[in-house]
């Protein structure tokens, strides 16, 4: 066998087979065989969620959270998401996951983001338009304010300098470049 062949009998086809010469070179990485193993699931996961979602429009993932065996999908959607749509998506991917890797063991779990979660993209910020937020920026500046819009990566807030204002003091708008922003968390109102 010459080193091109050699170099093609390497290659991964299928995830359980892992050839001497590739064995050696995740060594040297500091990986381990079963973590390359979970990294092929981690990828080929991502790249059916991709594709679910492309059939589901507005709705879209927020963050992957892999770890070995234990995968966790977090999709939002431009309007809110129902537990309906939230488990139709999760049946997708499972039976697709299913398909294409039947010989993995894993568990996969499929959620939107709660109530007082981060918001992790600028997408996720539209439809909380009118919604008080706690925004800490990445100097550490803290802003509580109300989102009046959204124009570009640029977010408009309403609000006061101080956690307590005086009824004399009148809300300030701050325009905050998304960038900027190091945790974002929608206050929530039982009113």
């Amino acid at each position: 066998m010459d080193r091109q062949e050699e170099g093609e009998f390497c290659k991964l086809k299928y995830t359980a087979y892992i050839c001497r010469r590739l064995n050696i070179e995740i060594l040297l990485r500091g990986l381990t065989a079963p973590q390359l193993l979970y990294m092929n699931v981690e990828k080929e996961l991502n790249a059916i969620v991709a594709q679910v979602l492309e059939s589901h429009r507005g709705i879209f993932m927020v963050q992957a959270i892999h770890n070995q065996k234990e995968h966790e999908i977090v999709i939002d959607g431009d309007m809110p998401l129902g537990i309906y749509d939230i488990s139709a998506i999760s049946r997708e991917i499972n039976q697709l996951a299913d398909e294409r890797m039947p010989e993995e063991e894993y568990s996969l779990d499929v959620a939107s983001p709660g109530a007082d979660s981060d918001l992790l993209q600028i997408r996720q910020y539209p439809k909380h338009i009118g919604r008080e937020f706690n925004i800490i920026l990445k100097d550490g500046t803290n802003i509580i304010g109300i989102l009046k819009s959204i124009e570009s990566e640029s977010l408009e807030f309403e609000g006061f300098k101080t956690a307590k204002p005086k009824k004399k003091d009148l809300p300030e708008v701050t325009k905050i470049n998304y960038q900027e922003i190091k945790k974002a968390n929608i206050i929530l109102s039982f009113k």
